[in-house]
């Protein structure tokens, strides 16, 4: 079966599931599979045929960086929402490593997971793409491929990126810099974007001096913050591209003996759990993380039962700004009632210089 899949350049489970007719694989691929079974003069061995034929209900789930307090939460709504639809979830994390994404699907096709859901893919991703050729069940959680050809929930990154950065803005920052990731990411492309469109609205060159891109980490925050505040004319906000990247941020603004916002003002993007912590504070952009696992798992779980080939469904949810301290709306409220008729404050950084 190995040599089979090798030489039809599909997975060990897409041959096992053509060998057993499975409706789910494409007709072409079946016959060409069959073909070359016949060619080597293969046939399945009978004490097989049991286990590729029934459903295993189980999910593999794939993740970036588990660490990261998104796909924990992530993950939790997923295996939650599985549970109660009678699968089970079986997940690991690739660190972005394209290598490890096609190691660990390798495994779980041999594992015999009934589909995928994928929370880490690239704007490309052969391995991936194989599978939807393959009409194989998968969604995709916060990532989107380049070609809208499969199930997925995102968020409207574009939407939420502009939203946190317009209101940045609006309190008087002009000097904003952003942390992001690659641009081969979706969530990193779609949030460069929004923050570049949100600076054009406004009348606000874009410097590429206040842009670092590089992996969702909180290392990534730690060095880029390290980078941006030890320029001569260093920014006055930072829009971290999400709030495992802000963590990075503080790390790296306390280390370097600054607060935050008062000498530096801090936003992030997804509303993890600790982003309410009473230390942090943090401004930033809801996901609704705990619901798009659920929804994921519902749309997979939808094209599991219907059995159809061509069922599609995409869903793009709406980002909710959650402000809080960080950003240092409360401190400028608070100084412009402190401030004396007739006097005028326009920013929280023009108050710091006074």
């Amino acid at each position: 079966m190995r040599e089979i899949a090798k030489i039809a350049g599909v997975s060990h489970m897409t041959v096992s599931r053509a060998l057993y007719n499975d409706p789910r694989i494409r007709e072409e691929t079946k016959k060409r599979i069959l073909d070359l079974a016949d060619k080597l003069n293969y046939r399945p061995v009978a004490r097989a045929r049991p286990f590729a034929s029934r459903k295993s209900n189980l999910i593999g789930l794939v993740v970036s960086d588990i660490s990261n307090p998104f796909c924990a939460e992530l993950a939790r709504g997923i295996e939650d929402k599985a549970h109660e639809e009678g699968y089970n979830v079986i997940f690991c994390s690739t660190d972005n490593k394209p290598e490890r994404m096609e190691s660990y699907v390798h495994l779980m096709m041999d594992a015999g997971v009934d589909a995928f859901i994928f929370a880490s893919t690239r704007l490309r991703e052969p391995v991936v793409e194989k599978l939807i050729d393959e009409r194989f069940p998968l969604v995709l959680v916060n990532r989107k491929l380049r070609g809208e050809t499969c199930n997925y929930v995102v968020l409207n990154n574009m939407k939420g990126a502009y939203e946190i950065t317009e209101h940045l803005i609006n309190l008087g920052y002009r000097k904003i810099a952003i942390i992001t990731g690659p641009s081969n990411f979706f969530t990193g492309l779609e949030r460069l974007k929004g923050y570049q469109q949100a600076l054009k609205d406004h009348g606000i060159e874009f410097d590429d001096n206040y842009v670092i891109q590089g992996y969702f980490t909180r290392e990534m925050g730690y060095k880029g913050t390290k980078e941006l505040l030890t320029m001569e004319e260093r920014p006055e906000a930072i829009f971290a591209g999400n709030d495992y990247v802000a963590m990075g941020v503080i790390d790296a603004v306390e280390e370097l003996g600054l607060r935050i916002p008062e000498e530096i003002a801090l936003v992030g993007f997804d509303d993890t759990a600790f982003a309410s912590n009473q230390r942090i504070r943090l401004t930033t952009v809801s996901q609704r993380t705990y619901e798009m696992g659920n929804l994921g798992v519902q749309i997979l779980i939808d094209y599991i039962e219907r059995k159809e080939t061509d069922y599609t469904h995409r869903v793009v949810l709406e980002p909710r700004l959650v402000i809080r301290e960080s950003c240092g709306q409360k401190l400028l409220e608070k100084r412009k009632n402190k401030r004396t008729p007739g006097s005028k404050v326009e920013s929280l950084s023009s108050l710091d210089r006074m």
